[in-house]
């Protein structure tokens, strides 16, 4: 059964612009440090890489890794109420903060004081409960790097078929000339 042409047309299209629908990743750096000056015994200091997925419009973190305190992150968690969301280049995180738990079995949940689209002094604007073993709260800095994007593999699938396509549609052209 031979499809028309228009039918043809449409179906390549149609498909690779629904296989882009796919959520969008994106991984960065982080780092949690105290402040230079005590502000009220900020418990654990730590750094990492985490993945996010920007769905909807928000980056919500999928996975996370790293050490805090000298202990491992072995996941993430929803430790007093987080969310798990990143505003990158705004607040960071929301009131609900990133939450995570460690080997050595402490949760931890780093939350902004300040919603996301606030006006905030650049500083120790970010908290840290600690439940478990490690208990205690602090109040230090947060930071955020965004790592530059890789290409995901179905982005070099549809660079190929819309190659591979072409290429068929120039020989086709040149064959019946």
């Amino acid at each position: 059964m031979k499809l028309n042409k228009a039918v043809r047309l449409f179906v390549l299209p149609a498909a690779l612009a629904i296989s882009s629908l796919a959520a969008h990743a994106d991984t960065f750096e982080w780092s949690l440090t105290g402040p230079a000056a005590s502000l009220g015994g900020f418990p654990e200091t730590g750094n990492g890489s985490l993945t996010a997925n920007l769905t909807n419009g928000d980056w919500v973190v999928s996975s996370i890794a790293g050490t805090v305190g000298g202990s491992v992150i072995t996941g993430l968690s929803s430790f007093a109420g987080a969310d798990n969301q990143l505003f990158p280049g705004d607040t960071l995180l929301d009131t609900n903060g990133l939450s995570f738990s460690t080997a050595d079995g402490d949760l931890f949940n780093i939350f902004s004081f300040f919603a996301p689209g606030s006006d905030i002094t650049p500083g120790n604007n970010f908290g840290e409960s600690v439940g478990g073993a490690g208990s205690g709260f602090g109040v230090g800095t947060f930071s955020l790097n965004e790592n530059a994007p890789v290409p995901e593999p179905s982005t070099f699938l549809m660079l190929g078929t819309g190659l591979a396509g072409a290429a068929t549609a120039l020989r086709r052209k040149l064959f019946r000339a």
